[in-house]
C-alpha cells in the first residue's frame, strides 16, 4: 500500500470517529431535551399553596396529578422541625419536594419556614399529619401537631 492508501485509511478513521462523536452528541442532546420536558411538566404544574397559619381545617381540593405545597413556620435553630406522615390513604400523595426558607440574618430562635410539596397520584381523600419534634431525641413527642385534609379529584 502506498502513501496515498495510508492517508486515505487515516482519513476514513478520522471521519468514522467524527461521525461516532456526532451521533453520541445527538443522543446526549435528545436526552437533555427529554429530561427538560419531563421536568418542566412537573415544574409548570401550578401547586395549591397552603399557609399553615391560616388553614381552617376544611378539605383542600386538588386535581389528580396536581400538587399541594404546605408552608409551616418553625424554629430550626432550636432543633425542632416538622415531621409528616400521610395517615389516611397514604398511596394517594407522594412527597415531591422539601425546602427551607430561613429567617433573614439567621437569628438563633428566628422564625423559619419549612415548605413541603406533595404530588397527587390517585383520586380520593388523604390526611397529612405534621408533628413538631426534635428528631434527635429518643422517642420524640410532638410539641405541636397540625393536620391537613386533602381531597383529590379526577
Amino acid at each position: 500500500m502506498g502513501q496515498h492508501g495510508l492517508s486515505l485509511k487515516r482519513n476514513n478513521e478520522i471521519l468514522r470517529r467524527f461521525f461516532m462523536k456526532l451521533c453520541l452528541m445527538k443522543i446526549l442532546i435528545v436526552c437533555v431535551i427529554l429530561s427538560g420536558i419531563s421536568c418542566s411538566k412537573v415544574m409548570n404544574n401550578t401547586c395549591t399553596t397552603v399557609d399553615a397559619r391560616t388553614y381552617t381545617s376544611q378539605p383542600i381540593v386538588i386535581k389528580n396529578d396536581g400538587c399541594i405545597t404546605i408552608e409551616i413556620e418553625s424554629q430550626l435553630s432550636t432543633g425542632y422541625r416538622w415531621r409528616f406522615a400521610i395517615k389516611e390513604n397514604p398511596g394517594m400523595l407522594i412527597n415531591s419536594d422539601y425546602k427551607v426558607q430561613t429567617s433573614e440574618g439567621q437569628i438563633v430562635g428566628g422564625i423559619d419556614k419549612e415548605i413541603f410539596t406533595f404530588k397527587a397520584v390517585k383520586a380520593g381523600n388523604a390526611t397529612i399529619v405534621f408533628d413538631y419534634v426534635r428528631p434527635f431525641d429518643k422517642n420524640p413527642k410532638p410539641v405541636k401537631t397540625k393536620e391537613f385534609m386533602i381531597t383529590i379529584t379526577q
